[in-house]
């Protein structure tokens, strides 16, 4: 078996230079004729070429040393002309891993090719030749499962040889630095292509309709680059085979319409999220049966969910929609036509109308739903929370929710978000209302209406994994309490206007990293225990009826970022000690030092208040 602890380097062959050779060899003219029928005679007209380089390479520095007037080798030859056209095209020398490419390895031998034995296409494989695939991994802590999934372990060395019978049937390259203007038409001569793997990279130019040629293309992933141009209906033509049609994160334009995914009738996984792309949500998706994920979002898509993505599609999973300009309720029926597959819900950023979905049916598999920033008004269902037993992410900020926060959305066991903040709901805080919700790690509930004292919420034991509490602009009184959570690292409670003291009970909050309690009626002395929050990055405590001194304590705030202690009625020198900090983590002190009536004498403060 073969230990691939190849250097990432390639061989001496790779790297030597590829200016104009003196001397011929009698492959060079027939090699050249070879690939001039593929690529054009205009292609080696230029010596700098990737083609030209190319024919240098395989004429005359390959150690294969492969004869051109072979017919047995013609395959051969013309899989390693194109995997070298695409090399130089795409900045090879630059490429992240690319062991073996350029060498005397067996092209089926190259970092992240996948080869099989002609036999798996004629449908003639025996026990003893059955299908082989090989992609060169290495050991390192480079590799990537995710995109590596194949079983290699039974590649025997020999099986690194010429290999006359394997053909490439996969290209691997995801987040390898590729770069370059275009990918080059050879590609095509790659016609047995199962899957084609260039994701996160850095190609630009349009995306061409040569990739039709591709009729037994399996996943074809061209996601997060510079691609641009309008997506054309012509380059999914004849690919009934297709499974995977990955394009997101790229600069395409153009409407989605029905012609483009006409042909795509195996198609599980649909990524068009994060591009330029207009139009309406085409009706032809509800067609596609197999469909798993649809990615959309991130787009200037417009119109309503169409009808037919309501109930036809049995295997969906996920459905993003997000930040769209879609417009229109959000019909019930999505939730339930698709309750037993469903596991992702994003329709998040978008132009909806109407009250939020009162859900029928239990939605088991669900585990995100995201309706926020939309214009959803009125209140959420009591019973919201029943029908989503697996939920673990509920966002709804961000539109003009009315009611009342009701108990049962913290009853799902895995939740740990709930995104309720700038809406316009009511009601206080109870312990009660937590006590299921013990893997919750985010809730927001700022910028409502919520009111009352926080003494019952803050000693319930419902909420060990809470670790960011956002509660700023809302109405809440009375004496911050000592807060019975002991992974909280954010604490947000500014702009409550009718919070009037309780710092002191925060002493014991030793995990908090940002705590902003600003513009608050917070009205005693300033307690030397906050020195005991060593974690603390962000301070902010501006805007209250803050007395006394700044204490000398706060020396021990060694990770301090941020400390604003301005718009109070503070006085005294700020210690030595204290202004060392400056030395460390704080950028950013600010306090009453400034104008006739300070109180404050400080010479580190980076901005004085009056």
């Amino acid at each position: 078996m073969i230990l691939y602890s190849m250097p990432q380097s390639t061989s001496q062959y790779a790297l030597s230079s590829w200016t104009l050779l003196r001397g011929r060899s009698n492959r060079f003219q027939p090699m050249k004729e070879m690939f001039v029928e593929i690529s054009g005679a205009e292609a080696f007209m230029d010596t700098n070429s990737p083609q030209y380089r190319a024919l240098v390479f395989l004429a005359e520095q390959d150690p294969l040393k492969l004869n051109p007037n072979d017919p047995i080798l013609s395959k051969q030859i013309i899989q390693r002309y194109v995997l070298s056209v695409l090399y130089f095209s795409t900045n090879g020398p630059s490429w992240k891993h690319r062991v073996y490419w350029l060498t005397g390895q067996h092209e089926c031998g190259w970092q992240y090719v996948i080869c099989s034995d002609v036999q798996e296409e004629n449908n003639n494989t025996t026990d003893a030749g059955k299908t082989k695939r090989q992609k060169v991994g290495l050991t390192s802590d480079k590799f990537n499962p995710e995109n590596m999934d194949d079983d290699f372990s039974d590649f025997a060395d020999s099986d690194l040889g010429l290999g006359k019978g394997r053909i490439i049937t996969g290209l691997k390259l995801f987040d390898n630095g590729l770069s370059g203007n275009s990918l080059p038409l050879e590609l095509v001569e790659l016609k047995y292509l199962h899957i084609l793997d260039l994701g996160s990279n850095n190609l630009v130019g349009t995306i061409e309709t040569y990739f039709s040629h591709f009729t037994h293309m399996r996943e074809l992933y061209l996601n997060k680059n510079e691609f641009h141009g309008r997506i054309d209906a012509n380059m999914t033509k004849g690919l009934t085979k297709l499974k995977v049609l990955s394009l997101g994160h790229n600069f395409l334009t153009g409407e989605v319409d029905d012609l483009f995914l006409r042909d795509l009738t195996s198609l599980e996984n649909l990524s068009l999220e994060y591009n330029q792309l207009s139009g309406i949500i085409p009706t032809v998706l509800g067609t596609i049966k197999t469909l798993q994920h649809i990615r959309l979002g991130g787009n200037i898509l417009h119109g309503e969910i169409p009808l037919s993505l309501e109930n036809n599609l049995p295997n969906l999973q996920r459905l993003w929609l997000q930040e769209n300009k879609l417009t229109g309720t959000i019909p019930s029926s999505i939730f339930c036509d698709a309750s037993s597959t469903l596991v992702d819900l994003r329709l998040q950023n978008n132009s909806f109308v109407g009250n939020v979905p009162d859900v029928d049916c239990t939605m088991e598999k669900l585990e995100l739903l995201s309706m926020a920033s939309n214009d959803l008004k009125g209140f959420i269902p009591n019973d919201f929370g029943d029908h989503f037993p697996s939920l673990k992410e509920l966002h709804l900020y961000g539109n003009q929710l009315t009611s009342t926060i009701p108990p049962s959305i913290f009853k799902p066991a895995n939740l740990t978000a709930v995104l309720l903040g700038m809406n316009k709901l009511t009601g206080t805080l109870s312990g009660s209302m937590f006590q299921e919700a013990s893997n919750l790690f985010y809730l927001y509930l700022n910028a409502n209406d919520l009111g009352g004292t926080l003494d019952d919420f803050a000693q319930t034991e419902g909420l060990p994994s809470l670790k960011k509490l956002r509660l700023e602009y809302n109405s809440f009184s009375g004496t911050i309490p000592k807060l019975e959570f002991p992974s909280l690292e954010l604490f947000y409670a500014y702009n409550n206007s009718l919070l009037t003291s309780g710092l002191d009970n925060l002493s014991s909050s030793i995990a908090l990293k940002k705590l902003k309690l600003s513009n608050c009626s917070l009205a005693e002395e300033l307690p030397t225990t906050l020195g005991s929050l060593t974690n603390l990055e962000v301070l902010h405590l501006n805007g209250n009826q803050l007395t006394g001194t700044v204490p000398s304590e706060f020396q021990q705030l060694t990770e301090l970022e941020e400390l604003r202690l301005d718009a109070n009625d503070l006085s005294g020198a700020v210690p030595f000690e204290v202004c060392n900090l400056r030395n460390s983590q704080l950028s950013t002190f600010v306090s009453d030092c400034g104008g006739e009536w300070s109180g404050v004498a400080c010479s580190c403060c980076t901005e004085c208040g009056t």
